[in-house]
């Protein structure tokens, strides 16, 4: 081994050792870090590279054909292969999903109602009547008798317990 490659190793070690335990050490790479993120090129220079960067992940994901699209397509089919057979990550992903849901309803309650009642508010009853019906067909008759049915008997149930309890 080169002795100038063992000086680069002892110097690479300290340095690392000294970052995790040495307060002004950190202080002094934050401070250098600072500056040079700071200076105008640097800056022009890391948004031109993620333009770069992004145009080649744009232009991959658009190719058919592309190792990353390929390797994206193994990797979701892999995926759903063991989500199909593994129930501990069939788990892990419910809590994840039951998870974002409840952040999601809860950090955006208003902005969710608004959407619902806003699109809800802009469809024309009558079309939207004639789509369900389209739809659910006979299940719509049949729910609507059962309705009726139900609330007849539930009316006439009030009513007869009323008659007793009031007689």
């Amino acid at each position: 081994s080169h002795p100038a490659r063992g000086a680069l190793d002892r110097f690479l070690t300290d340095f690392a050792s000294d970052l995790q335990s040495d307060t002004d050490t950190r202080a002094r790479v934050e401070r250098l870090k600072g500056e040079v993120l700071g200076r105008g090129e640097v800056q022009d220079l890391i948004a031109s590279a993620w333009t770069a960067v992004r145009s080649m992940i744009v232009s991959a994901a658009e190719d058919e054909r592309s190792e990353l699209r390929l390797r994206v397509r193994a990797s979701l089919l892999s995926l759903g292969a063991r989500m199909a057979t593994d129930p501990r990550l069939q788990a892990k992903v419910d809590r994840w999903v039951e998870g974002a849901a409840v952040y999601v309803v809860t950090t955006y309650r208003t902005e969710i109602t608004s959407l619902i009642t806003d699109t809800v508010a802009g469809w024309d009853a009558e079309h939207t009547t004639r789509k369900i019906e389209a739809h659910i067909g006979r299940d719509l008759q049949f729910i609507r008798i059962n309705g009726t049915v139900v609330g007849s008997l539930a009316g006439l149930l009030i009513y007869t317990v009323s008659r007793i309890v009031g007689a």
